[in-house]
């Protein structure tokens, strides 16, 4: 005998049993994320905890030294530490002034300059690396050809800083003022 079935439920039903299990799913998978992320908080709450530890030892240590540097009789305050590195920078700065070859930068720079245009002014920055050198031309196109001169090794970032046109006891010219950073390879700034 076989048994008639008959199923009297709307599809609307069928639709809603589907739909209740994506959501079902959606939700378990949104519970694996949340309890993920909980784990990375707890994860980053150890890992804040044991850099905390850390930072308390090193400025323990710190504070250690700089008591014991006191016994000796040095000062070893914030002001202290500034001052000294203020005095390291200006050593520095000394030793690269001492290393750069004048003779050699000289040289490199007379092979450069047109020889109607003549060089008044050489301004090394030691710190920055950078030399503004001025002078006067007869013309613009004078100063021009000085700075493609100038664009080449040992030469680089050359910059017209600027020009002014002037006339003196007759005589017309250009007074000019070029930064460029000087790199030999034995002794530049």
């Amino acid at each position: 005998m076989d048994r008639l079935i008959v199923n009297l439920a709307s599809g609307d039903y069928l639709k809603r049993r589907v739909i209740l299990f994506g959501l079902y799913l959606a939700m378990g998978i949104l519970l694996l994320f949340i309890g993920f992320d909980l784990m990375q908080y707890d994860m980053l709450k150890e890992s804040e905890a044991a850099f905390d530890a850390r930072i308390g030892r090193v400025l323990n240590e710190k504070q250690q030294l700089q008591q014991e540097i006191g016994k000796l009789g040095r000062n070893l305050s914030d002001d202290a530490m500034k001052a000294m590195q203020k005095e390291i920078q200006l050593i520095n700065q000394l030793l690269r002034q001492k290393s750069f070859s004048w003779t050699t930068f000289l040289s490199n720079l007379e092979n450069r300059v047109p020889s109607n245009l003549s060089v008044s002014r050489i301004q090394p920055d030691f710190n920055s690396g950078q030399v503004i050198l001025g002078g006067v031309a007869p013309s613009l196109k004078e100063i021009t050809e000085f700075v493609g001169r100038l664009s080449k090794e040992p030469f680089e970032d050359v910059f017209l800083m600027e020009q002014e046109d002037f006339e003196k006891e007759g005589k017309k010219g250009v007074n000019f003022s070029i930064r460029f950073k000087y790199n030999a390879k034995g002794g530049g700034v």
